[in-house]
């Protein structure tokens, strides 16, 4: 497939594409939408949609345009239930796509939680004030898909499209059934959020896991067993790291984040999760915990929850609910 000079698409390999897809007002700046065109006239596959945005929506009828796809011919798998990556599904569903989704977070999506994750925050100390800024704000509420039906599949399953028969892997952390895509014979990972090359991944706490942490860090041990000639994450870009020096990164990232938990409780005794999070390190252009953006505060403190409840099993630290229902570590 030959493309005009000056357009914003990147030939990855073979049949392989990407495009960005704006992330307006979001740190995250962008997605990496990918699509793996069909030969021989079978599908294509396009990997992530972006918010439910007319910004993100119009990115991606622009990628379809320019690499002549059309969405009757192109299934979209989405990689994880965050509404950057699924906002745009419903829309793509409508024109024609066929939607894809790993059974477990197409179950997340499918039965809300919001209630039950509001009432944790709350008993970790965050203020109803923040809280009601954090849903009027929140791009991943605000910019939501909603409910929507997808063919579901597992762990094994293989995706064929253009020329690969991608093995589906399931990571669970950053989301409780995060999905990446791996060609075993090109040695190609689609890596989603699990591993990103720039950015830490988020890892918060889930109302479907017991420790959201743990997971992650046997899914990066997992994942670390594959061979990856050419890693492809959702969010921004490679560079020259291996996959392998990026997930021996991301493991001593988290070891040092949870000695830093744990050593604010050593030092805090009595404290709760909100205050610890703000004397947490964070890279963020913010001069104090106070001037964080309530959605940045939203996820600040879902990273040390899912920090705290990995210390709790381990037993390094205590939870104490007290009688008016707020929790404390020591």
């Amino acid at each position: 497939m030959l493309l005009p000079p000056g357009l914003m698409i990147e030939q990855l390999e073979k049949n392989i594409y990407s495009f960005q897809v704006p992330l307006p007002d979001n740190p995250l700046k962008w997605l990496n939408t990918y699509v793996v065109a069909g030969t021989d006239g079978g599908r294509n596959l396009l990997i992530d949609t972006g918010f439910k945005r007319p910004e993100c929506f119009e990115a991606l009828m622009n990628g379809f345009q320019e690499l002549g796809i059309a969405p009757e011919n192109t299934d979209v798998f989405l990689t994880h239930v965050h509404s950057d990556h699924t906002g745009n599904a419903p829309a793509l569903q409508k024109l024609g796509c066929r939607l894809i989704m790993g059974r477990t977070d197409h179950q997340v999506l499918l039965r809300d939680t919001w209630d039950v994750r509001k009432q944790r925050v709350l008993r970790e100390g965050m203020p109803q004030g923040m809280l009601d800024l954090v849903f009027r704000h929140n791009p991943a509420v605000i910019y939501a898909p909603g409910a929507f039906n997808a063919e579901e599949k597992e762990a094994g399953d293989i995706l064929s499209y253009g020329g690969y028969a991608f093995t589906l892997i399931e990571t669970p952390g950053h989301t409780p059934g995060h999905m990446c895509l791996y060609d075993a014979q090109n040695r190609i990972m689609f890596s989603g959020d699990h591993v990103l090359f720039d950015i830490t991944p988020n890892i918060c706490a889930w109302v479907q896991m017991a420790d959201s942490l743990g997971a992650y860090l046997q899914s990066l041990a997992r994942i670390s067993q594959y061979p990856v000639r050419l890693a492809l994450p959702g969010h921004r870009t490679a560079g020259e790291k291996t996959f392998e020096a990026r997930i021996s990164e991301l493991l001593a990232h988290h070891t040092a984040r949870l000695n830093e938990a744990g050593q604010i409780v050593h030092e805090n005794p009595g404290i709760n999760a909100y205050d610890l999070a703000g004397k947490m390190t964070w890279r963020i252009k913010a001069r104090s915990w106070d001037d964080f953006p309530p959605g940045q505060k939203w996820f600040a403190l879902g990273e040390a929850l899912a920090h705290l409840d990995h210390l709790v099993i381990g037993k390094q630290i205590t939870r104490i609910q007290n009688k008016d229902g707020s929790i404390i570590y020591e």
